[in-house]
């Protein structure tokens, strides 16, 4: 298990904690910009460094995911302060020891010290993206590679984090659902962090035991998805231009202030009717959007009257609003962000009917067809304490300048709620064993999971939400929730969900990733905190 090799000392500034007699780093096999997925390997190497001879306990390593959220509470009598509440939610806990062996720490007992030689000494570790082992449940031991479980390992006896001046207490509500992507850009309010973290347990109290963190970016497979239907959801606008001309409005103003004219001005409504149109955004049903792909969005302009006149598209913007829903114990709130996928102006592009008559369709220009959704989006997802969930939103603007009527412009908003999937699909194999099971008639854990949910045959339901936009002082829209399982027992020895049972040996996703890239997270003392060390920088 010893090392002498040489290591670059610019490898133990990352996340370096400890004595100065003893120094630890995490080092990770994966290049920096990797992000991981379930059923993926995380792998690595620890690296302690000591000046002299020391005794230690053993060394641990720890795959984790947090989701911590502060939010300030409601003063609930005039005049009095509001105060911090924080929630803390532990999504992920792997454990695994590197030092001592395994058969060495059975011999030896639990309280046994080992001295450890001076120098440099490495121990390599793996973790397996994906599920806990059924054995367990049986009451096995087995030797075997961890994985990250599909459904978060979050529990109501969760040890909470030493929080100085902060009130921070047990949370009370629980989603066992898919774990959620890394999570950033809400400095002191939200985050949702993955890392793997070594302690050196030194065997004196009296002595600091060295830790060290390695932060890693997590991106959940999406689930399975439905088949492709010639349904559609839509959002639609109406609009009518203004049938007044120079001519019209110069006649207003005389039998305003003055005497009407005999005579009848010309006017378009004597001569054809007045454009009338439909504007609609359609999305395939469900309304589903990949990252880093671009939108099958379709916009259709419709003839809601006979008219010859020319109308064109003048602007068009095309914006993903996302609404994320940070809750801390009975206090919550929404923040919204927006991504602009496109941008256009002063286009002029005409808008030509097939036919000349009422009815008639027209699709504008696929010019929205090379843009793709940012690196930076996260898919839709719901965990204990935030929540992300996506509306589109499409600004359409049109011209019209009739033979005498005056030039007029209108952008007519759209927006849809859309569901955002992370673009890994799951592995054939592990689809296979989902149908597999969802065909086997009067299963127990089928029958179960009906009874929770779990199976949802409205996934994608047609919704036509209303446009434009939302009424003021509305709040954004709730995407319907996918209710989950009751939370494990423990971390470790909890027996396996029934998404981790059917991923049993399943491979990893073997297509090509989306790259994703959150905001980085700054130094946030508000929200990172260690259980044993109280802050963390």
């Amino acid at each position: 298990m010893y090392s002498s090799s040489g290591i670059n000392p610019a490898a133990f500034t990352n996340g370096l904690y400890g004595a100065s007699s003893m120094q630890a780093s995490v080092i990770l096999d994966q290049p920096g910009n990797v992000s991981f997925t379930n059923l993926d390997t995380i792998s690595g190497r620890v690296v302690v460094r000591s000046v002299k001879s020391a005794d230690v306990s053993a060394i641990v390593v720890k795959l984790e995911g947090e989701s911590r959220t502060r939010l300030m509470s409601r003063p609930d009598q005039p005049g009095e302060r509001p105060k911090p509440l924080v929630e803390y939610h532990k999504i992920l806990y792997r454990v695994q020891t590197v030092f001592p062996p395994s058969e060495v720490a059975s011999q030896a007992g639990g309280k046994a010290s080992y001295t450890l030689p001076q120098g440099q000494h490495e121990y390599p570790f793996s973790f397996k993206v994906g599920c806990i082992p059924m054995e367990r449940k049986l009451g096995k031991k087995l030797t075997v590679k961890t994985k990250i479980p599909f459904n978060n390992t979050c529990s109501t006896n969760q040890q909470m984090p030493m929080m100085v001046g902060l009130e921070a207490r047990p949370a009370t509500r629980h989603v066992k659902k898919t774990l959620p992507p890394t999570l950033s850009g809400f400095p002191g309010e939200a985050e949702i962090r993955y890392f793997v973290k070594v302690t050196v347990n030194r065997h004196s109290i009296f002595k600091e035991n060295p830790r060290a963190y390695a932060p890693f970016n997590f991106f959940p497979i999406e689930p399975p998805r439905p088949l492709h239907s010639s349904s559609e959801i839509y959002a639609r606008q109406k609009h009518k231009f203004d049938s007044f001309g120079d001519d019209g409005v110069k006649e207003k103003m005389k039998g305003i202030f003055g005497k009407k004219s005999s005579s009848v001005p010309n006017s378009p409504i004597s001569s054809g009717q007045t454009p009338a149109i439909s504007v609609d955004a359609r999305l395939p049903e469900p309304a589903i959007l990949t990252c880093n792909s671009d939108i099958p969005l379709r916009l259709l302009v419709k003839k809601m009257s006979d008219f010859n006149d020319q109308i064109y598209l003048q602007s068009l913007q095309i914006s993903l609003i996302g609404h994320t829903k940070v809750r801390a114990h009975e206090v919550f709130r929404t923040e919204s962000n927006s991504w602009i996928i496109l941008s256009r102006s002063n286009m002029g592009i005409p808008i030509n009917f097939p036919t000349g008559g009422t009815e008639s369709e027209a699709m504008l220009n696929n010019i929205w067809r090379e843009q793709v959704l940012p690196n930076t989006v996260a898919p839709t997802f719901e965990t204990c304490n935030i929540e992300r969930s996506y509306q589109l939103d499409m600004r359409v603007g049109l011209g019209y300048a009739g033979s005498s009527a005056k030039p007029q412009n209108v952008v007519l908003p759209l927006r849809l709620n859309i569901l955002v999937f992370s673009g890994i699909a799951p592995p054939p194999e592990l689809l296979a064993r989902i149908a597999n099971a969802k065909t086997k008639p009067a299963a127990p854990v089928n029958e179960k999971l009906k009874m929770e949910g779990r199976q949802d045959p409205d996934f994608g339901a047609n919704q036509i939400p209303p446009t434009p936009i939302e009424a003021e002082g509305s709040t954004a829209p709730h995407l319907p929730a996918r209710p989950g399982m009751a939370a494990e027992e423990e971390y470790g020895d909890a027996p396996p969900s029934y998404e981790d049972a059917i991923a049993m040996d399943a491979p990893p996703p073997a297509a090509e990733r989306p790259q994703y890239a959150p905001p980085p997270a700054g130094e946030d003392h508000l929200l990172r905190q260690d259980e044993k060390r109280g802050w963390v920088g």
